[in-house]
C-alpha cells in the first residue's frame, strides 16, 4: 500500500531543490526574511546563547568589580521609573504584535513564493494583506480560547471551597487537567492544519480563510489517515530538524566567535573594561548576537521550505484540484 504522506517526502526534496539550487543570492536573500517571521529564529537559539555565553570576555586575572572605573548609574524619580517601564513595555507589544501580524501575512507570501517558484515580497504582501490580517485574527482567538481552557483548572485550584468541602477537586482536578490537555492538542492541530492546508487553499483558490476550512475539511476526514501520518511524520522529521539546525548554529556561532574574541580580548588586555573599552565590548556582544541570529535563519530556510513543501505536496496529492505545485503523480 502507498502511503501519499510518504511519496510526498519526495516531492518535498525535489521541489526545494529546484528552488533553492543552484543558489540565488536574491532567492535566499528573500527567503531569509520570509523565514524570520514564519520560522523565527528560534531554531537554533539554544546553540547560539550557548555560544554567546563561551565568548564573553572574563575579567582580566586580579581584577575585581570594585576595582573598575565605572560612570555613576544616574538615579531616577520614581514617577520617571514607573513612565520608563510603561514606555518600555507599550514598545514591546507594538514590536511584537507587529512581529506577529506581518509572520501572518509572510505565510501567505511563502506559499505564494513556493506555488509560483518566483520569490518576491512586495507585491504578495500587499496582495495577501487582508487574509494575514483575517489569520492572524483566527490564530489570536484560537490562542485566547486554549488560554481560557487553561484558565478553569487554574481557578478550580485556588478558588475558594464549597461547603461540600475540597475533597471533590482530588477528584474533579484529574479530569479538567485532561480535557485542557485534549483541548490544547485540538487547539495545536487545528493551528497546524490551517498553517499548512488552509492557507495555500485561500491562496491557490482565492478563498476566505472560512471558505479554505470548508473546502479542507471533507478531505481531511475523508483521508484522515494520511494527514495524521502527515502530522506524525513532520513531528519526526521537525524534532531532527531542531536537533541538526541547532549543531548547525552552534558550529557556526563558534566559527564567528573566532574573530570577536580575539579582538575582545586585546581591548581587555590594552585598554580594559571600562571606559571606551567597555562601549567596544558591547559593540563586539551585540554585532556577534546580531550575526548568530542572522546565521540561526539562514540555516532555517532550506528547512522551512522544505516542510512547507511537504504540506503541498501531500494537499495536491489529496486533491489534484488542489495541485499548486505540480508534484503530484
Amino acid at each position: 500500500m502507498s502511503w501519499n504522506a510518504v511519496d510526498s517526502l519526495d516531492d518535498a526534496r525535489a521541489a526545494t531543490e529546484s528552488l533553492l539550487l543552484p543558489p540565488s543570492w536574491r532567492t535566499w536573500l528573500r527567503l531569509v526574511v520570509v523565514t524570520f517571521f514564519v520560522g523565527g529564529v528560534g531554531g537554533g537559539g539554544g546553540a547560539g546563547q550557548a555560544a554567546q555565553g563561551a565568548v564573553s570576555s572574563p575579567s582580566p586575572p586580579g581584577t575585581a568589580l570594585h576595582s573598575l572605573d565605572l560612570p555613576p548609574v544616574p538615579t531616577l524619580a520614581p514617577e520617571r521609573v514607573g513612565a520608563l517601564i510603561v514606555v518600555i513595555v507599550a514598545i514591546t507589544v507594538v514590536l511584537a504584535l507587529g512581529y506577529v501580524v506581518t509572520g501572518a501575512v509572510m505565510e501567505f507570501v511563502l506559499v505564494e513564493s513556493l506555488r509560483t517558484r518566483q520569490v518576491d515580497l512586495r507585491r504578495p504582501f500587499r496582495q495577501f494583506l487582508v487574509p494575514g490580517l483575517r489569520l492572524f485574527a483566527f490564530r489570536t482567538l484560537v490562542l485566547l480560547g486554549l488560554l481560557a481552557s487553561a484558565a478553569v483548572p487554574v481557578a478550580l485550584f485556588i478558588g475558594p471551597t464549597p461547603v461540600a468541602g475540597a475533597g471533590w477537586r482530588v477528584v474533579l482536578l484529574p479530569l479538567l487537567l485532561a480535557g485542557v490537555g485534549a483541548v490544547w492538542l485540538v487547539g495545536v492541530l487545528v493551528l497546524r492544519l490551517t498553517t499548512d492546508f488552509v492557507v495555500p487553499t485561500m491562496v491557490g483558490e482565492g478563498r476566505t480563510l472560512l471558505s479554505a476550512w470548508r473546502r479542507f475539511a471533507p478531505l481531511c476526514r475523508a483521508a484522515w489517515r494520511e494527514v495524521a501520518l502527515y502530522l506524525v511524520v513532520r513531528l519526526v522529521l521537525g524534532a531532527a530538524a531542531a536537533v541538526v539546525v541547532g549543531l548547525a548554529v552552534g558550529l557556526g556561532a563558534l566559527v564567528v566567535a573566532i574573530p570577536f574574541a580575539l579582538v575582545g580580548g586585546g581591548v581587555v588586555a590594552t585598554v580594559g573594561v571600562q571606559g571606551v573599552g567597555l562601549v567596544v565590548l558591547g559593540v563586539l556582544a551585540a554585532g556577534f548576537t546580531l550575526l548568530v541570529a542572522i546565521l540561526s535563519v539562514v540555516v532555517q530556510v532550506p528547512v522551512v521550505t522544505y516542510f512547507r513543501y511537504y504540506g503541498l505536496a501531500l494537499l495536491g496529492r489529496l486533491d489534484e484540484r488542489l495541485d499548486f505545485v505540480g508534484r503530484s503523480s
